[in-house]
């Protein structure tokens, strides 16, 4: 043995070194003994031969040493590389082990990507076990993935493999096991061994839950809250890359502003929650008569936004809405929601109408504010109304209104109410005027309704009351006694702070609510009877006389009189125009007949000669109102005509039908 041999060659060279000192001692007594020089050389030459014979065998032992340390040392070289790597299994271990701790999955793939070796976290992402895929060198991790999200790992792998990147990162989806799929981040590099490249290695972290976090934050950001739909942003994009493919392929871009009537009168009287179902329905019903490339938008509120890429032309796009206004009217029906529901549409072209995003926009917009205009439930297109010159003029109308509202530039002229039998003045009704330095004087058939679409009606109705309370004030102070009759607008009637309003109003100017006649349409009263009647009877309640505008023009009226706490009639102006035929007076007597059964005063609107007059005071009308008697004026104007006829009637601030409907007394009875 090697260990044996290296006790023993420790003693060979002082052995060695004794024999020459003893032999070269015994050559110097030799020479001493025996002075002869023969002998000299005889020692001389046996000492070079024992020498000799020394040397021969001290470097063979010192060889045979050499070789034993060679050996020696290589096989200690052997056992080194043999800790060694066991040192270095036992750290790949222990690091292996400690991966295992995170989430993170740590994989060893093969240039091809086929797996190598994964850390044990590859059975949690997988939903699985780990062992199911090692040993199998041709199981490749694309396997394992969703087939749309292959070709980005590969791509990714790839750029690895020709060195364009050092290191790639990709999002994909893996298929789990349990059937579901884990949204995964894989960042990968090249595996490098003395300079020559191994494999790949990578790291994998699931992703889903922050993926799926990430994706509601874009919904949100994108995304109408409540219907699901694109909002804005969204829009606008999609806009962007509708126009520019259009450019490119010279195509057509449609572009419809859709708006909901009568939203707000669901929202006011129904509530809110009844607005929002209205909206989902109105959503659903859209959805369905459109292209799967039509995008359908919520721009706010009550108005949607359709984008229509690849439009053919104008006819398609008009065929379209009206398949949209068809479709909402056979189809929209809301549980406890009695209410008629309808679309105004406006729409606009690219490039014919505009040639930007935001310039279609605002022409799809005119064209919408035109559709309202013209009675709602229509579509009209920019086109057709800009070669008609009627889409600038009245959107500049429109804003002219906004700005005239805002300032208080709306004015009021009063017509006089007169006494059928003494012609006497019995009071004034409050008309709303607008005079526009651009465009002249503008009918209130034209900015009433703008002001309704623009909702804009309710400051407008606020700031008529006011002026008129204002100048009944004024007339008080000087004298005269009047009665004023103001029209009631349905937001006003069903906003739950408008009896708060007059209260302050006419307290602030010291009139008593019995001197103001509030007028309300009976189409109007009628759009939620049940409803009306309650915010009615809280204003008769409140003081307020109570009269039913254009009486006769919607026979729904009839069943539902008895309930409305009413203390007057006014009979619409189209039935007056005919009170000189026969029809027209037999129907305006069956009118005062069943006005005077509920103890009713019966007014008359649109008198404009004597012979109708006559027949109306025949007839037993108590008040008469039209041109016949005077215009609607300025206050100024109004006061001299005033005392020219110097005849107003001292118990014209009393209601002219004395009490209310027997069935409206009962419900202020029932009210307290």
């Amino acid at each position: 043995m090697p260990k044996q041999n290296e006790r023993k060659l420790p003693y060979i060279e002082p052995t060695i070194r004794t024999i020459i000192g003893v032999y070269v001692t015994a050559c110097g007594i030799l020479f001493y003994l025996h002075p002869d020089q023969r002998w000299i050389w005889i020692f001389l030459l046996a000492f070079a031969g024992v020498n000799l014979l020394i040397s021969a065998a001290t470097g063979f032992c010192i060889i045979e040493k050499s070789l034993k340390l060679l050996r020696f040392r290589s096989e200690l070289d052997e056992i080194t590389e043999l800790n060694k790597a066991r040192a270095a299994a036992e750290a790949r271990a222990d690091y292996l082990n400690t991966l295992s701790l995170f989430d993170e999955v740590v994989i060893e793939l093969s240039l091809r990507g086929c797996i190598v070796q994964v850390s044990d976290c590859w059975g949690k992402l997988l939903g699985g076990s780990a062992g199911l895929i090692t040993g199998q060198p041709d199981t490749c991790l694309a396997d394992y993935l969703e087939r749309d999200d292959r070709p980005l790992l590969e791509e990714g792998l790839a750029k690895l493999r020709g060195g364009e990147q050092d290191t790639v990162s990709v999002r994909f989806r893996l298929q789990r096991q349990d059937g579901g799929e884990s949204w995964v981040e894989g960042r990968f590099t090249l595996h490098r061994q003395e300079g020559r490249i191994q494999g790949i290695r990578g790291v994998l972290r699931d992703i889903t839950e922050s993926y799926l976090q990430e994706k509601r934050i874009t919904q949100m950001a994108l995304h109408d809250a409540l219907t699901g739909l694109p909002n804005r942003i969204l829009l606008e994009d999609r806009m962007d890359r509708a126009i520019c493919q259009a450019r490119r392929m010279s195509q057509r871009v449609a572009l419809m502003f859709v708006d909901l009537d009568n939203f707000k009168q669901v929202n006011d009287v129904y509530g809110h929650k009844a607005g929002d179902q209205l909206l989902l329905a109105v959503t659903k019903c859209l959805q369905e008569s459109l292209r799967e490339s039509d995008t359908l938008a919520r721009w706010g509120g009550d108005e949607f936004v359709i984008l229509v890429p690849e439009a053919d032309n104008l006819d398609s796009v008009r065929a379209l809405g009206e398949r949209l206004l068809e479709s909402v009217h056979k189809k929209l029906f809301l549980e406890d929601v009695d209410a008629y529901i309808s679309l105004s549409i406006g729409a606009a072209m690219f490039p014919d109408d505009a040639e930007s995003c935001e310039a279609l926009l605002i022409q799809a917009d005119k064209a919408l504010f035109h559709a309202k205009s013209q009675g709602r439930n229509n579509i009209q297109l920019f086109s057709s109304l800009q070669s008609q010159g009627l889409v600038d003029k009245e959107f500049d109308l429109g804003s002219r209104l906004r700005a005239a509202v805002r300032q208080g530039q709306i004015q009021v002229h009063y017509q006089p109410l007169v006494d059928a039998r003494s012609g006497c003045i019995q009071g004034l009704e409050a008309l709303a005027r607008w005079h526009d330095e651009k465009h002249g004087w503008v009918g209130p058939g034209t900015f009433v309704h703008m002001a309704e679409c623009l909702g804009l009606i309710h400051a407008l109705g606020q700031q008529v009351i006011e002026q008129a309370l204002a100048q009944l004030r004024r007339w008080q102070e000087q004298g005269l006694s009047l009665r004023l009759s103001v029209n009631i607008s349905k937001r006003q009637l069903f906003s739950p702070d408008f009896v708060h309003m007059l209260l302050r109003l006419t307290e602030q100017h010291a009139i008593q609510p019995r001197q103001l006649t509030l007028e309300v349409t009976e189409s109007l009263a009628m759009q939620d009877a049940g409803q009306a009647a309650a915010c009615l009877a809280e204003l008769s309640k409140a003081g307020f006389v109570i009269s039913l505008d254009d009486f006769g023009t919607g026979y729904s009226a009839l069943s539902h009189l008895h309930e409305m706490p009413v203390n007057e009639l006014k009979i619409d102006l189209s039935f007056v125009r005919r009170i000189k035929t026969a029809g027209g007076r037999s129907m305006v007597q069956s009118i005062a007949d069943m006005g005077h059964a509920l103890g009713l005063c019966l007014v008359a609107e649109g008198v404009e000669d004597g012979e109708s007059a006559q027949i109306l005071r025949e007839i037993g009308v108590e008040v008469l109102q039209g041109y016949y008697f005077g215009r609607p004026m300025p206050a100024a104007a109004c006061h001299d005509w005033i005392l020219q006829r110097n005849c107003v009637r001292r118990e014209s601030t009393e209601p002219l039908g004395g009490q209310p409907t027997s069935a409206s007394n009962n419900l202020r009875s029932a009210m307290g």
